[in-house]
């Protein structure tokens, strides 16, 4: 019986030794898997970081070049916008000039006009003071004043 119970004892040891060896192992592998998670999570932090600068160079770099668009937008909204100006200044000094013109050549058409209506008052002066036509012509339609 002692030598069963030595053997229970000696195989007992054994199988404690083994589970020992067996937790210890599984303990040594779930640090270097939780060691290997946080070194995986740091990589990936460090990786997040360098692509966050990235991105946020890039949003700079965009920015700057918006800037300047906008810009050389606003310098070539100015620029036809003088243009623009100076062009209806020049049209419109040149309509100014041609309406001038226009009402000088009608101020003479109309001081024509009294000249040709003084020579018809003349003429009807002359008609008036004609011996051979009278003053009551039934034949003439107009009255002479």
């Amino acid at each position: 019986f002692k030598d069963v119970e030595s053997e229970a004892k000696r195989n007992l040891e054994m199988y404690e030794s083994n589970a020992k060896k067996q937790v210890e192992s599984l303990a040594a592998q779930l640090r270097n898997e939780k060691d290997a998670r946080a070194e995986a999570d740091k990589e990936i932090d460090r990786n997040l970081r360098e692509q966050n600068q990235a991105l946020e160079k890039q949003v700079r770099a965009l920015s700057d070049q918006l800037s300047e668009l906008e810009r050389d937008v606003a310098d070539r909204i100015n620029r036809s916008d003088q243009l623009l100006r100076e062009e209806i200044k020049q049209k419109n000094e040149s309509i100014q000039m041609l309406i001038e013109k226009m009402f000088s050549d009608l101020s003479n058409v109309k001081t024509d006009r009294n000249l040709l209506a003084g020579l018809f008052v003349e003429v009807a002066k002359c008609l008036n003071q004609d011996p051979v036509g009278g003053k009551h012509n039934s034949e003439r339609s107009w009255k002479v004043s």
